[in-house]
């Protein structure tokens, strides 16, 4: 959650993890404006605040 506040004074608008967010996270994520995107894969990933944002295409 630390790293998110830190993210949102500087104006990052997206956090990309290789791991899963806590609920809290995922909380602030959304109250700061930010698009958190965890669990990364090679072919997949899960999107946990403001999906809208983000455009997946096949490849």
């Amino acid at each position: 959650s630390e790293i998110l506040i830190k993210a949102a004074k500087i104006g990052v608008g997206m956090i990309i993890s290789k791991s899963a967010p806590t609920t809290l996270a995922v909380q602030l994520a959304h109250d700061l404006n930010i698009t958190a995107i965890g669990f990364v894969r090679d072919d997949y990933f899960n999107i946990y605040s403001h999906p809208e944002r983000v455009k997946q295409t096949e490849m």
